[in-house]
């Protein structure tokens, strides 16, 4: 749901004398000229930053359903936070400029809340009543009567690479009430990570008030959590790649051996009017035939293990009919392969010779 690793995200401290509302503004200016900044917005909650919790209320329902990963959770931000971060609107539209404290309020959900909140309908234009139960709707919203459904984004992360789906929903900036925490989000149009010093910089020049600046790509938060699994991925595929290897140089070992023990059988058929292709192809046959028995109990081997390594798999299956389907389509490459050539030899077997030697 978002592009961890070309997002930069920012928090600064700033001297007392120095109004944060100026700073933002002329800092979200700044950056949207800069010719290395592809988009960048500012944000209440950032993404794998985890998240603010906020009573919300839909009219005519006593409750809302609990959801595994806790929530609802609500992102204050200002337009374009969504191009920043990589989050894509499937239905309807996310911010525009002039929306924020005193505007009409809106809200955007993600593809989860649309789902749990109004199954089966279109949520745009629904009223989402956000804040606590006890409060009237006068005293949240000054009076308007709910937040109205403007899109619905895609779902994504709040804290880390596996969480329980969570309601998520997104305001205006300026229209949050009893958070606050502001972080500016830069999409730079090249690589991430080269792109800080010359934004740390920048941002330290714009204004003599800032005091401490941090810097941080969202990918490196992900990445802590990502190394286990890339470990793993690496480890399968290194002993996958082996055990390949074994494979083909057996296979290729025990038909070569095969050819030389039948080479008087194959002058024979060869003298009686075999055919050379004849010759290859029953070798390469019977090469496949020992891999077809291996994958047919392989097969086996791993639909009845697959629950055993589901946990050490990222968002895979231990049973997945893709992945076994292409294994056996690799291994029937390779017994091929492996035969091949201990077959072109028995094609070129002298009868002559061959009796002879008997």
């Amino acid at each position: 749901g978002i592009d961890a690793d070309r997002v930069l995200a920012i928090w600064t401290t700033l001297d007392e004398e120095m109004p944060r509302d100026v700073f933002f503004r002329d800092a979200i200016a700044h950056l949207r000229a800069h010719p290395g900044v592809e988009a960048a917005a500012l944000a209440l909650g950032t993404p794998l930053q985890g998240g603010f919790g906020v009573t919300v209320r839909v009219p005519g329902r006593d409750s809302i359903p609990e959801m595994p990963g806790g929530g609802p959770f609500i992102t204050a931000a200002s337009p374009g936070y969504f191009e920043t971060v990589g989050t894509s609107i499937v239905r309807g539209r996310g911010f525009e400029e002039g929306e924020g404290a005193a505007s009409e309020p809106v809200v955007v959900v993600n593809e989860t809340m649309a789902d749990v909140l109004w199954p089966g309908e279109d949520p745009l234009t629904k009223c989402l009543l956000i804040g606590d139960e006890d409060r009237t709707t006068a005293e949240m919203y000054d009076g308007v009567p709910c937040a109205r459904v403007i899109g619905v984004a895609e779902n994504a992360h709040r804290s880390g690479i596996i969480e329980d789906a969570i309601m998520q929903y997104y305001i205006p900036l300026g229209q949050e009430r009893g958070i606050g925490g502001t972080q500016i989000v830069v999409r730079p149009r090249g690589d991430a990570s080269a792109f800080v010093p010359e934004l740390r910089s920048s941002l330290h020049a714009l204004h003599p008030g800032v005091r401490y600046l941090n810097v941080e790509p969202l990918q490196s938060v992900l990445d802590p959590q990502i190394r286990p699994w890339r470990l793993g991925a690496t480890m399968f595929l290194i002993f996958g790649a082996l055990a390949l290897l074994i494979a083909a140089v057996g296979l290729y070992s025990v038909i070569s051996y095969g050819v030389a023990q039948r080479r008087t059988e194959i002058g024979v058929r060869m003298a009686l009017g075999a055919r050379t292709r004849g010759i290859v192809a029953m070798i390469v046959r019977q090469g496949v035939g020992l891999v077809v028995i291996g994958v047919l109990i392989g097969a086996a081997l791993a639909l009845a293990s697959g629950p055993l390594l589901e946990p050490l798999l990222f968002e895979t299956a231990g049973r997945d009919a893709l992945v076994i389907g292409a294994v056996a389509a690799l291994l029937f490459a390779v017994a091929v392969l492996a035969s091949i050539i201990p077959a072109a030899r028995a094609g070129r077997t002298d009868p002559l010779q061959a009796l002879r030697a008997d």
